[in-house]
């Protein structure tokens, strides 16, 4: 599973989507009544149920399109919507470690710290990345030096991104 194409379809582009829509659903406020924080003495107001739901269901959803109009990817539609699914929680729960870390620092969401300023950008960059990378790893047959090419392209897509949606104001921070 080294075709570039395969890994755009199955992977970049249901978790691009996935959470640019994702940050739309917040700036707008929809599904508010999900928006309370999973812990926030653990991981701050900002992961909230909402991302934690959304943002699965959404790659899924995402995932399985992609499957049906250029797929299937794997085995099967419902394989890829499982697994879009996956790379989205995967996601999500990657992020955690970090902002659980940065509220023992006493940093405050969206904040770099003043000593470590480009380690912090460069973690709260790769965290969801490491995460999704290490779930594709293990649940395809997709070589390391080729995870290792993802990984750098979707630190730069990722920061791209971030700055693209801050500059349309949908998003505060980069």
């Amino acid at each position: 599973m080294n075709s570039l194409h395969i890994h755009l379809y199955l992977f970049f582009l249901p978790l691009i989507l996935g959470n640019v829509m994702h940050m739309i659903i917040i700036k707008r406020n929809w599904f508010n009544g999900l928006a309370f924080p999973i812990s926030k003495p653990w991981f701050g107001n900002n992961k909230t149920y909402r991302g934690l739901i959304v943002i699965p269901n959404l790659t899924g959803v995402i995932a399985l399109l992609c499957s049906i109009w250029l797929g299937p990817f794997k085995t099967s539609i419902i394989y890829d919507a499982f697994f879009g699914y996956g790379l989205g929680l995967a996601y999500i729960l990657a992020e955690l470690p970090n902002s659980y870390i940065k509220r023992r620092l006493g940093i405050a969401h969206g904040e770099l710290s003043k000593k470590y300023k480009y380690l912090q950008y460069f973690t709260d960059k790769a965290d969801s990345i490491i995460g999704v990378l290490a779930f594709y790893f293990l649940a395809t047959d997709t070589s390391f030096k080729i995870i290792l090419i993802m990984f750098f392209l979707s630190i730069i897509i990722h920061i791209g991104i971030s700055q693209f949606l801050v500059k349309l104001n949908i998003k505060r921070s980069f």
